[in-house]
């Protein structure tokens, strides 16, 4: 099966690798000791340290990969499954599902390897994130499932995905940094730039989401999901 290449250095990277010596650890102090939801084989699902919301998860593969459009096809079983799993347990515990990802390229990558692919997974209405997308003059193209996204894995992209389908959208050069988590912002109502996860982190929206996802967990003694 093809792995991701090497990543030295990321804080990201060196997070799911096990160190303490990381900005979750940095922020959060051990207050929780863990920002981990579940695990599969291959992939970890993370409360997102700085939230824009209540519910605000990261998907991510354990390897390094520049996106998810690397790493369709090399998991075409485990992520749909994965997937199937976790939303009917996030709608329960936080209503609508939609998952967004700026998925990036070898271009773009930096020194740090930040560009470490991830899903973003927010309780908003996707249908409004996509008419926001189109707004700035961007056009979709509509994937049938997650095996087309393969189709994007050399270019930089925006993916967002819903109960109504799955769009992606190719980004015009030197479009705004964190430009999705400024469309998120207008439908949740968070001013410019309180959405930059540099600035404002909501720590009691992180702790409430690591409450509130506590049962997902992979234990010892249970099976969840």
């Amino acid at each position: 099966m093809p792995r991701g290449i090497e990543c030295v250095g990321s804080d990201l990277c060196q997070e799911l690798a096990g160190s303490r010596d990381t900005t979750f650890s940095m922020v959060y102090k051990g207050e929780p000791p863990s920002r981990l939801i579940h695990s599969t084989e291959n992939f970890r699902l993370l409360a997102d340290l700085s939230p824009m919301t209540l519910g605000h998860l990261l998907l991510l593969p354990v390897d390094h990969y520049f996106s998810f459009a690397q790493l369709a096809n090399a998991f075409d079983e485990e992520l749909p499954e994965l997937l199937g799993k976790v939303e009917p347990a996030y709608r329960e515990t936080f209503g609508m599902f939609t998952v967004l990802e700026h998925g990036s390229s070898p271009g773009m990558q930096s020194s740090a390897c930040i560009s470490h692919a991830h899903w973003h997974i927010l309780p908003v209405d996707g249908r409004r994130v996509d008419e926001l997308i189109l707004a700035d003059g961007l056009a979709p193209t509509a994937l049938a499932g997650l095996e087309h996204l393969a189709a994007f894995d050399a270019v930089p992209y925006f993916m967002c995905l819903h109960e109504d389908g799955m769009n992606v959208y190719r980004p015009r050069p030197a479009m705004p940094r964190q430009y999705l988590r400024a469309k998120v912002a207008e439908i949740v109502g968070i001013a410019d730039p309180l959405w930059d996860y540099a600035l404002v982190v909501r720590k009691e929206l992180f702790r409430e989401t690591v409450a509130l996802t506590s049962a997902w967990r992979v234990g010892p003694d249970r099976n969840p999901l």
